[in-house]
């Protein structure tokens, strides 16, 4: 974990002011280059070879090199680098990388295999290339002003708001969030503030640039048997790598306690899991249970993280500020609250398991829906439920079932609370929908799938666990999402997915059913008690900041009906998400005054 910032003019002043609003996701080291017409600065978390041989921004010929992440077949790079003449000087990913640049150009961010965001300048030609990862784990973004020809980059969008002169709020990133609980558009949550995309890269010269999807899935010609867990512990070792300690969130599900299970075959005890306990609630603390028995029985250090109501109360604002951006999601104070209590410098966790390996019921509803489609067994007895949601995804055809589910996220009567209906343009929402849809000829349920992978997991889960536990000098490794699992899984048959009892994540199981010593129970994850909080010790603080005296943003909000919503659900619990997730953006709107 690192972070990156730049320009394309000279400005030393600003540069340093920039690298230090971003030193938090690289304690270790701060360094800086630049000429007439660019300007970088890297601040470095170093986890591979972390002598000052290492450091960042790294030279070689012509290129300056800043990059966040890390590149897991950097060895095997290496070694066919080694061949074919080039000498190295450090046991560094950074320094195989520049010299792949040297030997293919673009073409070698093909052979990546890792989670990264990067710049790469050629003083030569005066060309500055930005990438992002295929899965989009590293943030990254930028600002261009056609008229001066200014361009900045930067890991954070804070980092970026210092040079310019306004903030002006993009009302179709609030449209977004109001849709779907995060900001699916190309557009940051701030006019002409962009991100890279994953797999996208950037192309800048005499201050215009180009966007190019560079590095994209590949789901043809992949084979679709699979030896066991043999290949899923092939992917992941390659992520374990680390000359620094490291550590494990863990709960008591099939996800984390499978990397558990790798990592004792790959480093034995020598790491420390974690597990978040939620105070006074029970309910929520089983997991917390299961990883504590699971580390115990295999020797491995254990600690317990736990979180309280007042936890909420007193970290709100402080997400929002780390995070950037409205966060639809109260995990995203847990895991705060975790990452003040880690003293490694990596963190694994199993997000995107379920992504991966259909651990929502939703994609079992796909495809049972699915199944009943192709025998027209609704339509035929005319059949009809009480949901409605039932009735759209059984009586559509199997190929609308994307656009069913995409719709099922949409927040109920957000009309009622949201003022900002004028400005939404129905083929602006149509484009977030069908984004992805038909990415691939797949089925219905691999559609919703990767549309899942496309927006809700880089636009989500992993903004917000990349710049928390970042805030604290911890790079966040997410194995499951590693590019070559999604590409061998996501397109095995629906069957295979599911068996034949309809099985969450069959495959996994089927892969480790011999090897884990341990009952698999369907988890809670890190969800928190946060809708019984909100009806007592919450609930003063949600009315206070959802109000006028707060912040008045009632050209964006319905204050009063905010209020109506939380006193509903104390007396009969309603839409506690929906109430989090206008707390959050109450909170952003008043930080940025917008």
């Amino acid at each position: 974990m690192c972070a990156i910032n730049g320009f394309n003019y000279k400005d030393l002043s600003l540069i340093k002011k920039m690298s230090a609003l971003t030193s938090s996701r690289g304690p270790d080291n701060e360094g800086f280059y630049s000429n007439e017409n660019y300007t970088v600065a890297h601040n470095r978390l170093a986890i591979i070879d972390p002598e000052i041989r290492s450091n960042q921004p790294f030279h070689f010929k012509n290129y300056i090199l800043s990059f966040n992440g890390e590149i897991f077949n950097y060895i095997d790079l290496k070694n066919s680098l080694i061949k074919a003449g080039y000498k190295f000087e450090t046991k560094s990913d950074t320094e195989v990388l520049i010299k792949l640049f040297d030997f293919e150009g673009i073409s070698c961010f093909k052979k990546l295999s890792g989670i990264f965001a990067l710049s790469i300048y050629d003083t030569k030609l005066k060309k500055l290339y930005l990438i992002r990862d295929a899965v989009g784990v590293k943030p990254l973004y930028y600002y261009h002003e056609p008229n001066t020809k200014k361009f900045i980059y930067s890991s954070l969008i804070n980092s970026i708001l210092l040079s310019l002169n306004e903030k002006r709020l993009n009302h179709k990133a609030l449209i977004s969030y109001s849709n779907f609980n995060r900001n699916d558009y190309r557009e940051t949550f701030f006019q002409n503030i962009y991100k890279v995309l994953p797999g996208e890269l950037i192309e800048v010269s005499n201050g215009d640039y180009k966007r190019i999807k560079f590095i994209d899935f590949n789901f043809k010609n992949i084979n679709k048997n699979y030896n066991s867990s043999k290949e899923i512990n092939y992917h992941f070792s390659k992520q374990f790598i680390s000359d620094v300690p490291v550590a494990l969130s863990l709960s008591g599900g099939i996800n984390s306690n499978i990397i558990f299970h790798e990592l004792l075959k790959n480093k034995g005890t020598q790491f420390t899991s974690y597990s978040v306990l939620f105070k006074d609630s029970y309910k929520y603390s089983q997991d917390h249970e299961v990883a504590k028995n699971i580390s115990k029985t295999y020797g491995v250090k254990f600690n317990s993280v736990e979180v309280s109501a007042n936890d909420f109360i007193e970290n709100a604002e402080k997400i929002v500020d780390i995070v950037e951006e409205p966060t639809g999601n109260t995990n995203s104070i847990s895991n705060y609250i975790l990452s003040q209590n880690i003293s490694e410098k990596v963190l694994f966790s199993g997000d995107g398991g379920d992504e991966v390996f259909t651990g929502y019921n939703k994609y079992k509803s796909i495809y049972i829906a699915s199944l009943l489609n192709k025998v027209n067994i609704f339509r035929n007895f005319n059949l009809r439920f009480k949901n409605k949601n039932l009735n759209r995804i059984f009586m559509n055809r199997s190929e609308d079932l994307f656009l069913s589910f995409s719709e099922q996220n949409i927040i109920k009567n957000q009309k009622k609370i949201y003022n900002n209906f004028e400005y939404i343009d129905q083929n602006e929402l149509n484009e977030i929908l069908n984004q992805s849809k038909d990415f691939s000829n797949g089925s219905s349920l691999s559609n919703v799938m990767y549309h899942d992978l496309d927006t809700w997991v880089p636009n989500d889960i992993l903004l917000r666990n990349d710049k928390i536990y970042a805030n604290q000098g911890i790079e966040a490794r997410v194995p499951f999402l590693d590019k070559n699992i999604i590409e061998k899984f996501l397109m095995m048959s629906d069957y295979k997915k599911f068996g034949l009892f309809f099985n969450s994540k069959n495959l996994l199981k089927k892969a480790y059913q011999k090897e884990l010593n341990m009952t698999l129970k369907k988890k809670l994850g890190f969800n928190s008690p946060f809708a019984g909080w909100l009806r007592k010790d919450v609930y003063d603080f949600a009315q206070q900041v959802l109000s006028k005296n707060y912040y008045d943003s009632s050209h964006h909000i319905d204050l009063d009906e905010c209020t109506k919503l939380i006193t509903r659900h104390k007396e009969e619990y309603r839409d506690p998400f929906l109430i989090w997730n206008l707390i959050s953006l109450q909170i952003f709107l008043r930080k940025y005054k917008l």
